[in-house]
């Protein structure tokens, strides 16, 4: 068993009143070498600055004190013959058998737990458990056993149902408060799973879930890359990068896990899934869902979400403002590092996700404050906090009985 401890630095001491003053007023003495008067005048300048910065050094404390020690530890599952590789996150100051609510963050295809390990991190320490793992053959560089070859988003859905039976069984885990978050392929592997275990899951978070995963399939199997890329979400194809041959240029590279995984899939995958219809097996778990996707994403355009909630009883979505695919960089992937793109996208999504969470289960959980955005790709106001099916509240987006309400 390995376990690791991370300890937060304590917050440092704001300067009293003499201290502040006096600093600010030498600095401006020795920058101008002016009158004592003037110097006086900026003494009266300082006092009213006081308060300004009083306020600020008190906030960044507070912030500071809400995270909590996080206590990491190397957990596995087993499917069949195969073992499942993952960490097991918790408050390092709750007991070993404290039932907590955890959180199972299921990555990106061709990506691995590392992807998710930051929101394990940071769930962990506003005072839930999580777990982040590899799916079995789902990368060449998992810490799962299994083959790529054999990975299907099927065989995914095994080892994600395996994950969560065993979690339930952990004497520090809560049973009833069970919560899905996947990203991308992820994300549609957790939506599939909830259809089966329903009141097994007590909350769902999707990160730009990749409903269309047939679609591409169905696509990239043509194998006919320039009028694939050419023609990809209205974009000209990567800003005009249609025009390239791309079947010659992807041919020289081998595997690769570009388009989030798609042009690398084995045989087995694209038979089983190319022809499954994901819109008629989604829509019946009855939990809360909270969807957060990007405007700008290429690979899964944001439309597949805003049909996805029109289907969900209670489902919520949360669209970030120019996000690709991936809202840092270590769920970007390849398609990062080819177009040279970064995303820093983290700050504005895990306030809506543990909003989302406080709303929906019991817990302590802090709940950050609400800001306003706007949707520049749909024109629509939106509250970036999570908010249960029904309520209305000025600047949110809402569902309630199927249907997508905005409240102005």
């Amino acid at each position: 068993m390995i376990v690791r401890i991370f300890t937060e630095r304590e917050p440092a001491k704001p300067l009293n009143d003499a201290q502040m003053c006096g600093s600010f007023c030498f600095y401006r003495y020795m920058a101008t070498q002016n009158s004592v008067y003037k110097i006086c005048l900026t003494f009266k300048t300082a006092i009213k600055m006081k308060r300004t910065f009083t306020l600020l050094a008190a906030a960044i404390a507070a912030l500071l004190a809400t995270a909590q020690e996080v206590k990491t530890e190397e957990l596995h599952a087993g499917r069949d013959t195969l073992d499942i590789y993952g960490l097991m996150m918790r408050p390092a100051a709750a007991a070993d058998d404290e039932r907590l609510p955890v959180v199972v963050c299921s990555h990106s295809s061709s990506l691995t737990h590392e992807a998710m390990k930051g929101y394990a991190e940071k769930l962990a320490a506003e005072g839930m458990a999580a777990y982040c793992f590899d799916f079995c053959g789902g990368s060449p560089s998992s810490k799962s056993t299994g083959s790529t070859d054999s990975m299907t988003v099927f065989t995914e859905i095994d080892d994600l149902r395996t994950v969560v039976s065993m979690l339930r069984r952990q004497p520090g885990v809560d049973p009833g408060r069970v919560v899905l978050l996947g990203s991308s392929q992820g994300g549609l592997v957790s939506a599939l799973l909830a259809e089966e275990l329903q009141d097994e899951v007590a909350a769902m978070v999707l990160f730009y879930p990749a409903f269309n995963i047939p679609e591409m399939v169905s696509k990239f199997s043509s194998g006919d890359w320039s009028t694939i890329l050419g023609s990809m979400g209205g974009t000209g194809g990567w800003g005009g990068m249609g025009g390239f041959d791309w079947s010659s240029i992807l041919g020289s590279m081998g595997d690769t896990d570009l388009l989030g995984g798609m042009t690398s899939m084995s045989d087995k995958y694209v038979s089983t899934i190319k022809d499954y219809d994901v819109w008629s097996n989604i829509g019946s778990y009855a939990g809360p869902i909270c969807i957060v996707h990007g405007t700008g994403d290429i690979i899964v355009p944001i439309e597949n979400s805003e049909k996805a909630v029109t289907l969900y009883p209670k489902a919520q979505l949360h669209p970030i403002e120019g996000a690709n695919h991936g809202f840092n960089e270590a769920n970007l992937g390849s398609m990062g590092s080819l177009m040279g793109a970064t995303a820093d996208y983290d700050n504005e999504v895990m306030p809506i996700v543990c909003r989302f969470l406080a709303d929906n289960l019991s817990t302590g959980i802090r709940r950050p404050e609400a800001s306003i955005g706007r949707d520049g790709a749909h024109g629509r106001r939106y509250n970036l906090q999570g908010m249960p099916a029904g309520e209305v509240r000025q600047g949110g987006v809402y569902i309630e009985n199927g249907k997508k309400h905005v409240a102005r």
